[in-house]
């Protein structure tokens, strides 16, 4: 990106993809509600590690291989897939805000492993840079400048919905409001996951 037009342009596609419900946004607020959120910034270091290292092997061409093997990609859709049904069940046997045993905390390396194998982040990096990435330009500047800006994007983001669920944390804590917020976040996860299902699918 030179000029400023050019920014806009790219704030405009990427921003909605990036801010709208998915995964990460949706275990964010979970991460916000569970942890409070100063406690939630390992979860999103871990989530924006994994995303910014995306940006940068899929921007200079080592993620070539498993962008164009459909049996890779499918593999880490069914696993990511996997691993936030398995969030849910740990969200739906959450049942009192003093049984320390059932409250999952959400830590640095989960951060890591559910963007790992979350499929909408590799789709929206491979989004940005089909429409941004300039074959003519310095690739190193265009390939760094792009990781850069969505960094800073997902880190907006990221930290706006785990304020959200830290915000309604502290709003509603009692043990019955608990119970009732890790049933939201827990559907919440399932209709992520079986819409991520119904992607792979169809």
């Amino acid at each position: 990106m030179y000029t400023f037009e050019e920014f806009l342009l790219w704030f405009a596609l990427v921003f909605p993809l990036v801010f709208s419900a998915g995964p990460g946004n949706v275990l964010c607020a979970v991460c916000g509600a569970t942890n409070g959120f100063k406690k939630s910034v390992p979860f999103i270091l871990g989530l924006d590690l994994v995303y910014t290292t995306y940006s940068l092997l899929i921007g200079f061409g080592l993620f070539s291989l498993v962008i164009n093997n459909p049996s890779v990609m499918t593999v880490i859709q069914v696993l990511g897939i996997l691993y936030i049904f398995w969030l849910a069940y740990k969200f739906f046997s959450r049942k009192s805000i003093t049984k320390k045993e059932a409250n999952p905390k959400l830590r640095f390396i989960d951060g890591v492993i559910s963007q790992a194998l979350n499929i909408k982040g590799v789709t929206i990096v491979i989004t940005m840079y089909s429409q941004f990435l300039n074959k003519d330009g310095n690739i190193i500047y265009e390939v760094l400048t792009l990781s850069l800006a969505l960094l800073i994007l997902n880190l907006f983001t990221h930290f706006t919905w785990v304020y959200g669920g830290a915000w309604m944390s502290q709003k509603f804590a009692s043990n019955y409001a608990v119970e009732i917020q890790s049933k939201i976040f827990g559907l919440m996860l399932i209709i992520v996951a079986f819409f991520l299902s119904y992607k792979i699918v169809f």
